[in-house]
């Protein structure tokens, strides 16, 4: 069987220097495609492409920025790089965390134009290129804001579940074309930084999680293969949930059941 194949297509990765970005970019890069690793760390991504480079597979990096320009440029080079461009992955995102009455306009504006506002520009940026032969976009979005809330996150959530909105409303206008678009909402994926890297913090989601453990950048760069491959050809305008089933029990008093239960 031979699924989930890539092969002679160029995509383009943002947010690709570590974590989900970073696995995301090496499973489309080992299923055939040429990738563009775009990063706002560029040191990370190069030194990804590299590795990726080394095991004879298709890799290369680039800086980004979440403005018009940035998203621009990185579709320009990512077509002038590999003669075109079939698969957009807009992966870049982040939640740099505040209550509602610490929020300032420059985090809020940063949060909207990274998670947000940059799945316009580099659709748009990106639209000549995939008209060529159909193509696929796929946008990392949250179970955060679609689905349920999280302290002094409100700024990020309302971004993801604009994300949401996106991808369902660019999927109608875009069909004709012959373009997919879809997203994935990752739950809690293990971090090696940040707050929810903090041992009792990762404890206590982790004990939120039905299948008892936090997700790892892999379960989340299988379904982006997915829906970028030609096998999720009649998929589009959809989302799908990889959290293992942290959304699904309607209070923290039936997960606690549920963890009595859980065999040791």
């Amino acid at each position: 069987m031979n699924a989930f194949r890539l092969d002679g297509q160029a995509a383009l990765v943002t947010g690709a220097g570590r974590g989900i970005g970073a696995a995301i970019a090496t499973r489309l890069a080992e299923a055939g495609a040429a990738v563009m690793l775009a990063n706002r760390s560029l040191d990370a991504a190069e030194e990804l492409a590299a590795a990726l480079r080394a095991r004879g597979l298709r890799a290369q990096a680039i800086p980004f920025t979440a403005d018009e320009a940035g998203c621009r440029a990185a579709v320009v080079k990512t077509v002038e790089a590999f003669g075109g461009l079939q698969v957009l992955v807009h992966n870049a995102g982040g939640c740099p965390w505040a209550s509602l009455d610490a929020l300032d306009a420059a985090t809020l504006r940063q949060t909207l134009a990274l998670n947000l506002e940059s799945c316009f520009w580099l659709t748009q940026a990106a639209l000549p290129a995939l008209c060529e032969q159909g193509g696929r976009i796929v946008v990392t979005s949250s179970v955060t804001g679609p689905r349920v809330a999280m302290l002094d996150s409100s700024h990020y959530a309302a971004a993801k579940a604009g994300v949401n909105g996106f991808i369902r409303s660019a999927a109608l206008e875009l069909a004709p074309r012959g373009i997919t678009v879809n997203g994935v909402e990752p739950g809690f994926v293990a971090k090696d930084r940040g707050r929810l890297s903090q041992p009792q913090n990762k404890a206590a989601l982790e004990r939120e999680i039905p299948l008892g453990h936090a997700g790892a950048p892999d379960d989340i760069a299988y379904a982006a293969l997915y829906l970028a491959s030609d096998e999720a050809r009649w998929v589009t305008g959809q989302t799908i949930v990889v959290d293992g089933g942290m959304t699904l029990p309607e209070s923290g008093q039936v997960m606690d059941e549920l963890n009595q239960r859980r065999p040791r």
